[in-house]
């Protein structure tokens, strides 16, 4: 099955992850990281410049996620990360 994020608004804004498989790690927030390559600092710092994200941080879970004000704004982040994960056939 490919990875790939849904979306849905909550009390914090506009939220999206890949919700499929929820007994695996493909909604762990550093799988964006895994599927790009990149270190997850490296991932989370990109997402904040290009995306200008709501940025929730939990130290002791070591947890991160983003949401967003805006639904296009959270489109962007959403629609850039399936095209990558489609390009690279990441499968869950």
């Amino acid at each position: 099955m490919l990875w790939t994020m849904k979306e849905w608004e909550s009390a914090s804004g506009w939220n999206c992850n890949c919700v499929d498989k929820l007994s695996t790690n493909a909604g762990a927030w550093y799988t964006p990281a895994r599927i790009l390559g990149w270190d997850p600092a490296d991932y989370v710092e990109y997402v904040i410049k290009n995306f200008d994200p709501l940025v929730h941080y939990n130290k002791e879970k070591c947890l991160v996620f983003f949401s967003w004000k805006s639904q296009s704004q959270m489109r962007k982040y959403k629609n850039w990360l399936n095209k990558v994960a489609r390009e690279k056939n990441f499968q869950i």
